[in-house]
């Protein structure tokens, strides 16, 4: 496309160009008299900036402000008050929807001649929605399983559980036991390498690996050694890969004692006695099967409206998406002490780079068409709808309302999670929702699905847009 416009008293010339599925080229074209206008206020706003001998602040003429300074400055001071606001009024003009910042190709600007500049910037690609109301989905349904109850009250008698030492006898495998240490790397003890008291469950996996194995059949008063190697990620990187030899000094055996099902361990955690706690566990069971058949029911929605709509997502829109996941899996790793360049060069990254694609892609169509259904819909927030959330953020992190008040970022991140939830119990409500019994699944042949990516990242799936905006403007507030 191709036009030129004339905008309100300032003359300006714009000619738009598309190119590919939603690149930009603006031509801006400003007259001569507006582009001297804009030379001479920069002149006056720099007078008052500077000093020059003879002259109060303010009131040098132009002649000398360009002998001081030169014209090419005045020039840069110029063009960065007004290019910003041409573009902008040429964007707003244009009722254009931009989602990158514009970048400036070529920029003329002499004195007496139009300003001309070109610009490229993405605008959000066309979204053709088919059918978002009224659309039938079968939802699988969660149930609470039979020994749900009897898993919880196990549960909550574990977290209770205490030590005791065990009569002398051979460790096994899932006892804790209590040991002292001294470790020795090439027959050196180790800095930090020396503990007394160290309780451990003597399971795979846990410490160094190959260590616990070593304990079974030991018996409680035995001294010995463990021979193991530190892996190659170990945190501390002068041990990492090397052989140590560990002087073990077995203590005794500790059996974990896990108190009965009575009134006293309800009593214990807050209850009045057992039934009042299993009347409150079933009341929690119950609201835990209700917000994730609520979850279930607004990811199968959202599927079958994005499934409806067509749109032709630009790749580079995809990509930025990826790198922001990234992103993410990088700070994690960090946060837990592992190299992001070792995890670059490790098998794994490849396969987290292209998973992490497909999520983006997935993202990126559901923002998309979500998008599209809040313009159909003409929908909006208010401030009243965000005050809620803000309140929240302000408990949660302790901050004066104000700093949260004027966090201009967080605001419209909290905006764009409280439209995020509105137009999604938008669709739902519309929705015809059939709940259908959920198949069984092998979970066997799944355990170990993708468990490096998981080690890496907290995953965020489907129509769960909301999730990761919230976690957003939650990033925004610990700034404030």
């Amino acid at each position: 496309m191709s036009l030129a416009i004339q905008t309100g008293k300032n003359h300006m010339k714009v000619t738009l160009d598309r190119e590919g599925k939603n690149l930009v080229r603006m031509g801006l074209e400003l007259e001569s008299e507006k582009a001297l206008k804009a030379y001479e206020m920069a002149c006056r706003s720099l007078s008052h900036q500077v000093n020059i001998p003879g002259f109060r602040r303010g009131k040098a003429p132009r002649n000398i402000i360009e002998k001081t300074l030169g014209v090419d400055y005045i020039k840069r001071e110029a063009l960065e008050k007004l290019v910003p606001e041409l573009l902008s009024r040429a964007i707003m003009d244009e009722s254009l929807d931009v989602i990158t910042e514009p970048q400036i190709d070529s920029c003329e600007f002499e004195l007496g001649s139009p300003l001309k500049l070109n610009a490229n910037f993405e605008i959000r690609p066309d979204v053709t929605l088919g059918a978002y109301t009224g659309i039938s989905v079968d939802v699988p349904e969660a149930t609470l399983p039979p020994d749900a109850m009897d898993r919880a009250l196990a549960s909550i008698a574990e977290s209770k559980a205490s030590l005791k030492a065990a009569p002398a006898r051979p460790v096994a495998t899932g006892d804790t036991v209590l040991l002292d240490f001294e470790c020795f790397v090439n027959g050196e003890l180790v800095e930090g390498g020396k503990a007394e008291g160290l309780v451990l469950e003597v399971k795979e996996g846990t410490f160094i690996e190959g260590f616990c194995e070593q304990l079974v059949g030991k018996e409680p008063g035995q001294q010995f050694e463990v021979n193991v190697k530190f892996p190659e990620e170990y945190r501390n990187k002068e041990l990492a890969n090397k052989d140590a030899n560990f002087k073990v000094d077995l203590k005794e055996i500790r059996e974990r004692i896990i108190p009965e099902l009575n009134d006293e361990l309800a009593v214990s955690i807050g209850q009045a006695s057992l039934e009042s706690l299993k009347e409150a566990l079933q009341e929690r069971l119950g609201e835990e099967v209700r917000q994730e058949n609520e979850m279930r029911s607004q990811r199968a929605v959202v599927e079958g409206v994005v499934n409806a709509a067509t749109v032709d997502i630009p790749e580079s829109m995809v990509e930025r998406e990826r790198d922001l996941l990234l992103q993410q899996v990088r700070k994690y790793l960090e946060q837990n002490n592992q190299s992001w360049d070792q995890f670059e060069q490790s098998p794994d990254y490849e396969q987290v780079r292209t998973n992490k694609l497909e999520e983006a892609r997935q993202r990126v169509l559901t923002s998309l068409v979500l998008g599209a259904v809040v313009r159909a819909e003409k929908m909006s927030v208010d401030d009243d709808e965000i005050a809620p959330y803000l309140a929240e953020i302000v408990a949660r992190y302790d901050l004066q309302a104000e700093q949260v008040a004027r966090n201009e970022e967080l605001r419209r991140q909290v905006m764009e999670e409280v439209l995020t939830n509105k137009v999604v119990q938008f669709l739902v409500s519309k929705a015809n929702i059939k709940f259908v019994p959920e198949p069984e699944v092998d979970h066997s042949s799944h355990e170990h699905h993708n468990h490096k990516e998981g080690e890496a990242c907290e995953h965020e799936e489907g129509g769960d847009a909301k999730k990761s905006k919230k976690k957003a403007s939650e990033k925004s507030a610990q700034k404030s």
